[in-house]
């Protein structure tokens, strides 16, 4: 239940703070600066440490996602790892979204003619229930 769009265009990331446990909502973080790359992710917490480690230690075996997804925007580009993928797999357009909100959040970003990713997340706050704001925003 997220939302976390990329465009390596400008060189940023933008996620909604939103974080359950089924039980229970708050405010929480999506995006982390590792290594030089802004590493967000969508999914369990127990995968998203699991990836973390995996990124931080140098990613030297494959890693498997099981319903977590993960975008990575570096100096390099933008990649996006998820179930289908055993390693991040190059975003041609340089423009991603992941998580419940990953649709919505393409669509209002493209309505928008690509320029403000920002509002694009806020605008999926309002219809997406797994969304909430605030909305951050992370510059590599």
């Amino acid at each position: 239940m997220t939302t976390v769009l990329a465009c390596a265009r400008l060189g940023i990331m933008v996620a909604d703070s939103s974080v359950s446990d089924d039980d229970r909502v708050w405010a929480g973080r999506k995006v982390w600066r590792v290594r030089g790359a802004l590493i967000g992710m969508a999914g369990t917490d127990s995968e998203r440490l699991a990836f973390l480690a995996w990124y931080r230690g140098g990613m030297l075996s494959p890693v498997k996602l099981g319903e977590s997804s993960a975008l990575i925007l570096s100096r390099k580009g933008l990649f996006v790892i998820d179930a289908n993928y055993v390693e991040p797999q190059r975003v041609e357009s340089g423009r991603e979204a992941i998580g419940t909100g990953a649709k919505a959040a393409m669509c209002a970003y493209e309505a928008l003619d690509f320029t403000d990713p920002r509002r694009a997340v806020r605008i999926v706050c309002k219809h997406d229930a797994g969304s909430r704001g605030p909305v951050r925003r992370y510059a590599l």
